[in-house]
């Protein structure tokens, strides 16, 4: 279960989207499985906030917070994020291996933490992980079937 706070930060969200009820319980269980927002967990809670992100919802930090909060990563960016993730882990990664790679390579907690600034290195690091990953495989494949590139023979 999640804290009181961030199911505060939900049902500030829907009142700020007006979403009816039974829209309310559609995003929640599309986005997180869940038919309550009582029942979300931490990587729940971040996918209901990226649905709601996508229709709008901008989170407005608490007054009381002193200091300069920088801008986090777009919903478009962090769909690229998590679409280049599942490519490199073949779709077995989930929320939970990226945040530890983004953790690990980026000082970075989630997805959805993600500084603006950092996003496209982000990007790019996966992006260049899926095309390495990709010509090894096709390295593999070769080596498998018993071919050389073209031009290449035994001797060179």
């Amino acid at each position: 279960m999640i804290a009181h706070g961030k199911l505060a930060v939900i049902h500030i969200a829907k009142r700020q989207l007006g979403l009816d009820d039974p829209s309310y319980r559609a995003l929640l269980h599309d986005s997180a499985g869940v038919d309550s927002a009582g029942e979300l967990d931490d990587d729940g809670f971040d996918h209901v906030m990226d649905a709601m992100a996508a229709r709008g919802f901008v989170s407005a930090p608490p007054a009381h917070v002193v200091g300069h909060v920088p801008p986090l990563a777009s919903g478009a960016q962090i769909g690229k994020i998590r679409h280049l993730w599942s490519d490199f882990t073949d779709g077995t990664g989930d929320d939970r291996g990226l945040s530890t790679w983004l953790q690990h390579k980026f000082q970075v907690a989630s997805p959805r933490r993600i500084p603006a600034d950092k996003a496209q290195k982000v990007i790019g690091a996966l992006a260049t992980m899926v095309a390495k990953r990709a010509g090894s495989r096709e390295a593999a494949g070769r080596r498998l079937r018993g071919s050389r590139p073209k031009g290449r023979s035994r001797g060179q």
